[in-house]
C-alpha cells in the first residue's frame, strides 16, 4: 500500500468523513433520546410560568434577572441547609455542595419551587461549576436567537456532562 497513491488517501479521507458523520449522528441520536420529546424540562413544577419564548426578551435575557427574581441568599442557604439534612449531608461537608436548581433560572426555572431545588457536588465533570457555565452558554444562545428556550431547557435537563464535555469548544449553531 503506497501512502501517496492518490486512491489511498481518498479511502483515507473518506473514512474520516463517514467517521465524523457517523459521530454527529450519534449526538443527534443522543439528543433525540435524552433531550428531545418529552424532556424533563417540560416538567411544570421546575419552570417559572412567566418564562416562554414569547416572553424571553422581557425576562431571562434582561441583564440582571436572576438577581431580581431569586430568594434572598439567607433564604437559599436555609433551603441549601434543608436538603443537606433531608440527605443526611454533615453540616461540614456543606461547602462541597451548591444548591441547584434543576432547571436553572436563567433559563427559565423556577426560582422558588422545591421541586426545581437540588444538591449538587461544586466540582466534577457533572459539578455545578460546568453546569453553571453551560447554563450561561445556552441563555446566550437562547437570547441571540439562535436556539429556542425549549431546545435549552432539554440540553440542560438531558445527559449533559456526557452530550458536552467539552464546554470550551460549543457553538450555538451546533446544539
Amino acid at each position: 500500500m503506497n501512502r501517496s497513491d492518490p486512491f489511498v488517501i481518498e479511502r483515507v479521507f473518506a473514512k474520516r468523513r463517514f467517521n465524523a458523520r457517523a459521530a454527529s449522528l450519534a449526538v443527534v441520536a443522543l439528543v433525540a433520546m435524552f433531550g428531545g420529546g418529552t424532556a424533563r424540562a417540560q416538567r411544570s413544577d421546575w419552570l417559572d410560568a412567566r418564562v416562554t419564548q414569547s416572553t424571553i426578551v422581557d425576562t431571562i435575557c434582561v441583564p440582571g434577572y436572576a438577581d431580581r427574581v431569586l430568594p434572598s441568599f439567607e433564604m437559599q442557604m436555609h433551603q441549601k441547609d434543608r436538603l443537606l439534612k433531608q440527605r443526611g449531608v454533615d453540616a461540614s461537608f456543606g461547602a462541597e455542595y451548591a444548591l441547584d436548581h434543576r432547571m436553572p433560572v436563567i433559563l427559565g426555572g423556577s426560582p422558588n419551587s422545591p421541586a426545581n431545588l437540588d444538591l449538587r457536588r461544586w466540582e466534577g465533570r457533572a459539578g455545578q461549576r460546568r453546569k453553571e457555565r453551560l447554563a450561561v452558554y445556552l441563555k446566550r444562545c437562547v437570547c441571540t436567537g439562535d436556539i429556542t428556550l425549549k431546545a435549552a431547557q432539554s440540553a440542560i435537563t438531558a445527559d449533559w456532562p456526557n452530550l458536552y464535555p467539552n464546554l470550551s469548544s460549543l457553538s450555538c449553531k451546533g446544539l
